[in-house]
């Protein structure tokens, strides 16, 4: 099985790259690229001990960020639309990239009016390509919010440079959490084309931005974590609620499907037992968290068997 990064200080740091980006506009000399971050490169020193407080915190379970794609509009009606849902038609006050806030059904109604300006499309029914983004930022239920949401502003600012977008934050649930909408062309004329890797980079991301704010969080994926998803595909859930039948339940994996899971968990061990032997003695401390981390998957699995 081919490894998930070639580094594995990547698993855990993220890669030294902004969100992919498609091609500019022609004859601006673009083209399709993922642009370098403007943050220094980060060192191996320092990748090493993000490492090391990455696994530790898998170890002692410290808080999962969440950060994801709920959608997109390919209009500018859709993205106006989901821009009325997070500001719970003007319940709830949104914030674009300048600062400026909009409370109230009359100050949101047109609130992405510039959008268009800029020459998104107008009818997401006649798009055909996607002119705008919905993510969300989430954490658990008593984390701070205000000092989350700043960590989002920040997070955003730095990652959408030169884009426009309009947050909002619902208190509403269990976990706090923040939508952000994008438009996805930015005023250079590129184009935001998220991959896996990127929500990554923005888990890593945000992670750090929490910590500045004094949150204590981490972003590992859970595969570098042994474990596994215990559910249903997007997919299914897209088929079941157009069939009127609501979140599908979910369920156990398979002998299959477990048996693909065992495989994947071993050479993400071997994988662990591979890098730690490419450490030096001053890396003491990952090698003793990476051993715990790795013995923490036998214990899953015998737990996993005797279910």
């Amino acid at each position: 099985m081919s490894k998930i990064f070639d580094d594995l200080n990547e698993w855990f740091s993220g890669t030294n790259r902004k969100t992919t980006k498609s091609k500019t506009p022609a004859g601006s000399g673009g083209g399709s690229q993922s642009r370098r971050s403007a943050n220094k490169p980060i060192t191996k020193a320092v990748k090493i001990q993000k490492t090391t407080n990455a696994i530790k915190a898998v170890n002692n379970k410290v808080p999962q960020v969440i950060v994801k794609i709920s959608g997109s509009s390919k209009g500018v009606d859709k993205a106006q639309a989901h821009a009325d849902y997070v500001g719970r038609n003007g319940e709830v006050e949104l914030e674009d990239q300048d600062g400026n806030k909009y409370k109230g059904k009359e100050q949101q109604k047109d609130v992405l009016g510039s959008w268009k300006a800029q020459g998104m499309h107008e009818t997401h029914n006649t798009g055909t390509k996607r002119e705008a983004f919905n993510f969300v930022f989430s954490m658990p239920k008593g984390t701070n919010p205000e000092a989350m949401k700043e960590a989002v502003k920040n997070l955003v600012r730095e990652e959408f440079d030169g884009h426009k977008y309009v947050l909002a934050q619902h208190l509403d649930t269990d976990s706090p959490h923040v939508h952000v909408i994008v438009n996805a062309t930015n005023d250079r004329g590129e184009r935001l084309n998220p991959r896996k890797q990127d929500l990554h980079n923005y888990r890593v991301n945000f992670v750090e931005k929490l910590r500045e704010q004094g949150i204590v969080a981490t972003a590992t994926r859970r595969i570098h974590q042994f474990k596994y998803r215990e559910g249903y595909r997007q997919s299914e859930l897209h088929s079941s609620k157009r069939a009127g039948q609501g979140v599908p339940r979910k369920r156990e994996p398979n002998k299959k499907e477990m048996k693909s899971i065992e495989q994947t968990h071993e050479s993400i061990s071997q994988q662990y037992r591979d890098y730690t032997q490419s450490l030096t003695g001053d890396h003491r401390e990952l090698k003793r968290e990476i051993d715990k981390l790795v013995k923490s998957k036998s214990k899953l699995k015998d737990k996993e068997q005797g279910r």
